[in-house]
């Protein structure tokens, strides 16, 4: 199943109409409808505000997997949002479970504002290549290859890289809400 056919099948099992989630989401039925019809695809920040609007995890339209399986590096999944430079290698093959996990890359001096999570999580951040900032609530901290950072998600204001080179983060969240 394509992502905009999960998108449509979640709106109809919450009965809102197109106009409805726009107004939930900010963005307009119009584009709605094109990304049910997977003729444009949504940027990050679009898939997230319309995986919280339907009260599902961002990964739950990307996801095939039934059950326990391997994933396998060559078959990962693999999100890549050009407006962001930010992409995302999934580690776990099923977004029912208490856990995700996930390799994010992002492009030098890339940025993530964070996004209004559905319910409370858990987050832990591992830097293996390069330096991003993080603000969790007031505090910034700075993180060099090798340093790990574990966090309430509610309190994730944004993360960025501060480096010349790729950054690569193994990130992990409980429950699943991306």
């Amino acid at each position: 199943m394509k992502i905009g056919e999960r998108i449509r099948t979640r709106r109809n099992e919450q009965g809102l109409s197109l106009r409805e989630l726009g107004e939930k989401t900010g963005v307009s039925a119009s584009f709605l409808s094109q990304v049910e019809n997977d003729q444009v695809s949504p940027s990050l920040n679009s898939l997230q505000s319309i995986a919280t609007a339907l009260q599902v995890p961002m990964f739950y339209f990307l996801n095939d997997a039934q059950g326990g399986e391997v994933v396998r590096a060559y078959k990962r999944r693999k999100l890549y949002f050009a407006d962001s430079k930010i992409g995302y290698d999934l580690l776990t093959p099923n977004f029912s479970r208490q856990m995700m996990a996930f390799v994010i890359h992002m492009d030098p001096y890339a940025c993530r504002i964070a996004q209004p999570l559905a319910k409370p999580t858990e987050q832990w951040m591992h830097v293996l290549q390069g330096t991003m900032e993080i603000k969790v609530g007031e505090e910034i901290h700075e993180l060099e290859t090798g340093d790990t950072i574990y966090f309430d998600g509610d309190l994730l204001r944004e993360f960025k890289s501060i480096c010349d080179q790729e950054l690569i983060i193994i990130c992990c969240i409980t429950p699943p809400v991306l």
